[in-house]
């Protein structure tokens, strides 16, 4: 489901879904999936991925905070907007995520 995230009063909004979200294992924060690692606790181990308990933790932040703000998710001295995806790269994600949902679980 996306959200519309954003930090008031500067104007940087960007919309982020919660298969673009991860969690860290260490301190259990929300991050930005492309975060080589977590921006609270500098963790680069392993990210708890699965999308239901993203699901989770995006209505515990919003319930938290009121709404999920970008500074929620990734340090904003060093974000940069993903460039946009082609075509080719919407084509391929959709194949995996296809794919993905008929894998059975562990």
């Amino acid at each position: 489901m996306p959200r519309e995230t954003g930090q008031e009063g500067q104007g940087r909004t960007t919309l982020i879904r919660e298969n673009e979200l991860k969690i860290c294992e260490l301190c259990g924060w929300l991050n930005l999936e492309v975060n080589s690692e977590c921006f609270v606790c500098g963790w680069h181990g392993r990210f708890e991925r699965d999308r239901e308990v993203v699901h989770a933790a995006v209505e515990l932040a919003v319930r938290r905070y009121g709404r999920l703000e970008l500074q929620h998710l990734t340090d904003l001295r060093t974000f940069r907007e993903p460039i946009p995806l082609t075509w080719r790269d919407r084509l391929n994600q959709f194949v995996q995520n296809l794919f993905a949902r008929f894998r059975p679980r562990r």
